[in-house]
C-alpha cells in the first residue's frame, strides 16, 4: 500500500490517536479504507447501520439530524460516526460532503479493540461522545472540577530529569515512574518537557542514538500554568494549544503536572461514563446496578445549571442506552429475532423530554414478513425489556402502553391501520392514544420501519381537519391553573394539597399545542420546541407566538428542575408538584405570565379549528 507511510503519519498526529503505541498506530493505518465523496454526496444516512469510524483526511462535511437541523460541521482531522459505533445504535445524523472530501474509514472492530487495549484512547472518545451529545459549555462539562484550583488536580510530586541526562535514561525513568511525559530541569529550573510521543517521533522513527542528551529532543519553554489558576482555565489552555500535559508552577517553581487524564479522573461520574458502562453490561442485573448512579447524576446535572431541555436530553440519552442494552441482552438470550423489528419509545422519551421522574411508554413495530408464531419471541423480548426498565426506575406505564401488551406489538401493516382508524374515525380513546403515539421514535432496531410509518400518516393527519379539531378540543383538558384575577388554582386536597402540578397543567398544555400545530403543518417532528419552530416556519402560527411558547416552556421547566433538585438534595423522591411558597415573588409573577400565554395560545387553537 503506497499510501501507508503517509496514513501512518497522519494518524499518529490525530487527537486521541496520538496516545496509541507504534504497533497500534500501524494496525490503524493498515486497516484503513479510503473513500472519495463529491460535494453533495452522503456518507451516512439517518437510521442506517454504521460499522466504521470515519476520519476526514481533506474536505468538510455537515452533520444534520433527522429533522434537517445542522448539528455540526466536520473538517480535516476530525472524526464522525463514533456515537452510533460506540452505542451500537442506528446512525442519528446524516453526513453530507459540502465540498469534495477524502475520508479514511476505520473498521469498527479495530476501533473497539483499541478502546479495550488503550484506556487513554477510550477516554478520549468517551469525552468526544459527551461533547457531541450533551453540548454543555466547558465549565459545565467539568462539573465539580470547574471551580477547583489547578493545584488540587496534582496527584504526585513532579517527575523530572536533568537536561544532562541521556534520552535512554529519561525513557527508563518514564517507564519506572509509569508516566507518559517527563519534565526537564537545568540546575533546578524548569526548562522543558519530553513526552513518549516525542521519543517515538524524534528518536525511534528517525533511528537516532539513545545516548544523545534529552535536551536535544525536548520541547523548550513549554506552555505552563500557575497552581492558583482555576481548573477550567487549564482545560481551555490545553484545548487551545492542543496539548495533553501541562506543567504547573508556583511562584516560578515546578510543583507538578496535570494531564487530560486528570480531568477524566475527576469526571468519572460524567453522564457519558454511565452510558459507556451500561453498554458494557451483559446482564439485566448489571444494568440495574449501573442505573443506581442515575439519581446522583441528575442532581449533578441540575447543580451545573442544566436547563430543562438539556436535562431532558440527558435523561433520555440514559433511558435510550438502557433500552438498547436490554434489547441486546434479550436477543442474546432468545437468539436472533425471527424478523426485523423496531423498538419504539413514545411520550416524553419519544420527545426526548424526560425528567427525573418518568414512566415508560413503548411499543414494537414488526416487519410485515412476521408470522403469528413470531409473537412468542417478541413477547419474551418485551418482558425482558419492560421488566428491566421497571427495575431500573422507569416504572410500568399506568395505561399499559408498553410492548408487553400484545396490542402494541404489531406489524407495520397493522400499525398503519391503527393510525388510519384513529385519524379517520376519531373517538375519545383514539385521541388519548394520539397524545402518546404521535411522539414515536425508534430507539433500537430497524429505523426504516418507523420512518415508513411516519410517512404513511403525515399526509392523512395534516388533511383531516375533523381529527385535528377533536384533538384540539381534547387538549383543553390540560388547563393552566389560573383563576380570576390571575390567581393560582391549587390542589384542594390529598397528598399534594396547596401545590401546582406544573407538568399536567403547565408543560402538557404546551406539548399538546405544539403537537397539534405541527400535525396541521404536515410536520412529524418530535420535540416540542422543534414542533413549534416547524409550525412557525410553515405559517401555522406566527414566529412571535412560537417564540413566546418556547420561552414559557423554558421557564416552567426551569421551575420544575429547581424544585426537583431541592427534593433530591433533601433525600425526597422528585415530583411535579410545586408550592407557590417555593418561588420568589418575581418567579410567581413570571409563572402567571407563562400560564397566561398558554391560555392565549389555547384560545387561538380553538379558534383555528372553529371550536366554540
Amino acid at each position: 500500500m503506497n499510501e501507508l507511510p503517509e496514513i501512518t503519519r497522519f494518524v499518529a498526529a490525530l487527537p486521541g490517536f496520538d496516545v496509541l503505541t507504534e504497533a497500534q498506530t500501524h494496525a490503524v493505518a493498515t486497516s484503513m479504507q479510503i473513500g472519495y465523496y463529491r460535494a453533495g454526496n452522503d456518507v451516512l444516512h439517518v437510521g442506517s447501520e454504521n460499522k466504521q469510524l470515519h476520519i476526514v483526511r481533506s474536505g468538510a462535511l455537515e452533520l444534520r439530524n433527522s429533522e434537517g437541523d445542522l448539528v455540526q460541521r466536520v473538517a480535516e482531522g476530525e472524526c464522525f460516526g463514533f456515537p452510533s459505533l460506540m452505542n451500537h445504535a442506528p446512525v442519528r445524523n446524516q453526513s453530507v460532503a459540502i465540498e469534495d472530501t477524502l475520508i479514511y474509514h476505520l473498521d469498527g472492530s479495530v476501533f473497539n479493540n483499541l478502546r479495550r487495549e488503550n484506556a487513554q484512547f477510550d477516554t478520549f472518545f468517551i469525552r468526544s461522545l459527551s461533547d457531541r451529545l450533551l453540548a454543555h459549555p466547558v465549565a459545565t462539562k467539568l462539573h465539580g472540577a470547574a471551580d477547583r484550583e489547578v493545584s488540587q488536580l496534582i496527584t504526585r510530586l513532579p517527575v523530572s530529569v536533568d537536561a544532562s541526562a541521556t534520552i535512554q535514561q529519561a525513557a527508563q525513568k518514564m517507564v519506572e515512574e509509569r508516566v507518559s511525559a517527563m519534565l526537564v530541569t537545568d540546575e533546578g529550573q524548569f526548562c522543558g518537557i519530553v513526552t513518549d510521543r516525542d521519543i517515538r517521533q524524534r528518536v525511534v522513527a528517525l533511528g537516532c542514538e539513545g545516548q544523545r542528551s534529552i535536551r536535544s529532543i525536548m520541547s523548550i519553554d513549554p506552555v505552563s500554568i500557575d497552581s492558583g489558576a482555576l481548573a477550567y482555565e487549564a482545560a481551555l489552555l490545553m484545548m487551545q494549544k492542543k496539548i495533553h500535559h501541562l506543567p504547573v508552577l508556583a511562584e516560578g517553581k515546578l510543583v507538578g503536572m496535570v494531564s487530560r487524564s486528570d480531568f477524566m479522573r475527576i469526571e468519572t461520574e460524567h453522564p457519558l461514563y454511565l452510558v459507556n458502562d451500561i453498554a458494557k453490561q451483559t446482564t439485566v442485573e448489571g444494568i440495574i446496578s449501573a442505573c443506581q448512579r442515575l439519581p446522583a447524576l441528575i442532581a449533578s446535572q441540575i447543580s451545573t445549571d442544566a436547563n430543562g431541555e438539556q436535562l431532558g436530553k440527558f435523561v433520555t440519552t440514559i433511558t435510550d442506552s438502557v433500552t438498547q442494552q436490554l434489547c441486546r441482552i434479550g436477543e442474546s438470550e432468545l437468539g436472533a429475532p425471527p424478523c426485523a423489528y423496531a423498538w419504539v419509545a413514545m411520550g416524553s422519551q419519544g420527545r426526548q423530554e424526560q425528567s427525573a421522574r418518568s414512566d415508560q411508554d413503548n411499543a414494537l413495530v414488526l416487519d410485515d414478513k412476521t408470522v403469528a408464531a413470531d409473537d412468542k419471541y417478541f413477547a419474551a423480548l418485551a418482558k425482558i425489556v419492560n421488566d428491566g426498565l421497571d427495575a431500573c426506575g422507569y416504572v410500568y406505564c399506568p395505561g399499559d402502553v408498553m410492548a408487553s401488551n400484545p396490542k402494541w406489538r404489531q406489524s407495520l401493516r397493522v400499525w398503519k391501520q391503527y393510525f388510519t382508524n384513529w385519524i379517520t374515525v376519531p373517538e375519545q380513546k383514539a385521541l388519548m392514544h394520539a397524545n402518546i403515539f404521535f411522539d414515536l421514535r425508534c430507539v433500537h432496531g430497524e429505523a426504516r420501519l418507523v420512518d415508513e410509518l411516519k410517512a404513511s400518516i403525515r399526509e392523512d393527519a395534516s388533511k383531516n381537519e375533523i381529527f385535528l379539531a377533536l384533538m384540539a378540543r381534547n387538549a383543553m383538558a390540560f388547563q393552566p391553573p389560573l383563576g380570576f384575577f390571575r390567581q393560582f388554582v391549587l390542589e384542594r386536597s390529598g397528598e399534594h394539597k396547596n401545590t401546582l402540578d406544573i407538568k399536567l397543567h403547565g408543560i402538557m398544555p404546551l406539548v399538546e399545542i405544539a403537537r397539534i400545530r405541527a400535525l396541521a403543518a404536515g410536520e412529524m417532528r418530535i420535540s416540542t420546541r422543534n414542533r413549534l419552530r416547524a409550525a412557525a416556519k410553515a405559517g401555522e402560527i406566527t414566529k412571535t407566538d412560537a417564540a413566546n411558547l418556547i420561552d414559557a416552556l423554558d421557564f416552567i421547566e426551569k421551575l420544575r428542575v429547581e424544585h426537583q433538585n431541592r427534593q433530591m438534595h433533601a433525600g425526597l423522591k422528585p415530583d411535579n408538584h410545586l408550592s407557590p411558597g417555593e418561588m420568589s415573588p418575581l418567579a410567581r409573577q413570571n409563572l402567571k405570565s407563562a400560564f397566561a400565554q398558554v391560555r392565549v395560545s389555547q384560545a387561538a387553537l380553538l379558534n383555528r379549528f372553529h371550536i366554540a
